[in-house]
């Protein structure tokens, strides 16, 4: 079963929450394995996460890692000193002076340790973390049984991480598509895993939020079933990694349309996806032909003049008499991600919501259908329960969604 991330960050959300009472119980906490495939937002979500609980987020590369040494610190001589009074301790080679001054007697005895990794050091304890150990079924099989270690017992050698510690994995799937290693079934069973996919309306309301070029997400939101698929040998190669990268570069364009812009979007598109069938160019150009770049952006739809913004949409949504439901479904979702990053805002109030939401289901045209009105009030009342209350509460909403 696959999920995508937005229906998977709850269950992280919980599994995290459970095992903080695991600890207090005496009991080590479950470690989440994320399969999915390259550049869907995997890391990005447990970074939402983190943000989101006030937790420390630390990123390990294990492909980046050759042997288990790596992981331990750097390798250090220690000296065995003494007070006269009896108390001995061992130290590191630096600190020798220091406790010499201090009424330290060196010993003759030494030993080899190792320093505690600097990315553990910085950890505040103060707050809970949470240790993405990325990239992990490309890992060496050393590194590999290193982690067993790791996600076990949430120490390894020369170190233990701080209490309230959450340990997520990120893997790709062992499909041909990657040169990655496979766990056994003692490895596999160590861990929750949780095979999650691309979902083009979780990219786009993570996009809104980041301020990404709003052409872009109209087109994600346009052609994203065609662009993700990964059936079939006729491949684009495009994820939400190489499709951030791709929006942002051509963000510097101000107007896709003309022949000269829309060439070298093609010709960057190229270089993005690895595109050898052309077809993110097809698609871009189709995009531009229907003039999808031109369509209205949410804060106009939620706060401009209402004989102006029904105007446009109807030009818009409309192709003569026929009703574009494409069109409107991509109008609604970014309306709804726009709404809930206006409604975090402080000072915002919900009642200009709400009226808009009722122009949409008055107006004499459909311009929203009632399903997605219906996704509209369900999203935002399970995003805002107490404020919105008016929505569901408003006898035109009710009589329109019954």
């Amino acid at each position: 079963m696959e999920l995508t991330l937005g229906e998977v960050k709850p269950i992280i959300n919980y599994i995290i929450e459970n095992n903080k009472v695991l600890q207090k119980n005496g009991q080590f906490p479950v470690t989440i394995n994320i399969e999915g495939h390259a550049g869907i937002g995997k890391t990005a979500v447990l970074e939402e996460i983190a943000n989101e609980q006030g937790a420390n987020f630390i990123k390990l590369n294990l492909a980046q890692l050759t042997e288990s040494s790596d992981l331990i610190g750097w390798p250090l001589k220690e000296h065995y000193v003494c007070k006269p009074d009896g108390e001995c301790k061992w130290i590191s080679s630096e600190l020798i002076e220091a406790y010499a001054k201090a009424g330290w007697e060196l010993t003759e005895h030494t030993r080899m340790s190792y320093a505690v990794p600097q990315w553990i050091k910085g950890i505040d304890e103060s707050k809970p973390t949470i240790l993405l150990l990325d990239d992990a079924s490309r890992a060496t099989p050393q590194i590999l049984q290193a982690v067993m270690e790791i996600t076990a017992r949430q120490e390894f050698i020369s170190w233990k991480l701080p209490p309230n510690s959450h340990i997520v994995l990120s893997t790709n799937p062992d499909n041909g598509d990657y040169a990655v290693s496979s766990y056994d079934e003692a490895q596999a069973t160590r861990f929750v895993t949780f095979k999650v996919k691309f979902d083009k309306s979780d990219w786009a309301k993570w996009a809104e939020a980041q301020g990404i070029d709003g052409r872009a997400i109209n087109f994600l939101l346009s052609y994203g079933s065609e662009l993700m698929n990964r059936e079939g040998s006729k491949e684009a190669k495009v994820n939400a990694r190489n499709y951030t990268m791709f929006a942002n570069i051509i963000s510097g364009l101000d107007d896709w349309s003309k022949p000269e812009q829309l060439a070298t979007i093609l010709q960057i598109a190229s270089g993005c996806f690895l595109d050898d069938d052309n077809i993110v160019g097809s698609l871009f150009t189709t995009f531009i032909a229907n003039k999808l770049d031109k369509l209205m952006d949410p804060e106009s739809m939620l706060t401009k003049d209402w004989s102006y913004v029904k105007g446009e949409l109807t030009k818009q949504i409309y192709d003569g008499e026929f009703y574009r439901a494409d069109i409107a479904a991509t109008l609604a979702t970014r309306f709804l991600n726009f709404s809930i990053l206006y409604l975090s805002k402080k000072g915002n109030k919900m009642d200009i919501v709400v009226d808009r939401i009722l122009k949409f289901i008055d107006n004499e045209k459909t311009l929203l259908t009632e399903d997605l009105i219906f996704t509209l009030v369900k999203t935002l009342n399970k995003k805002y329960p107490t404020r919105c209350n008016k929505l569901l509460l408003n006898p035109r909403i009710v009589t329109k969604l019954m």
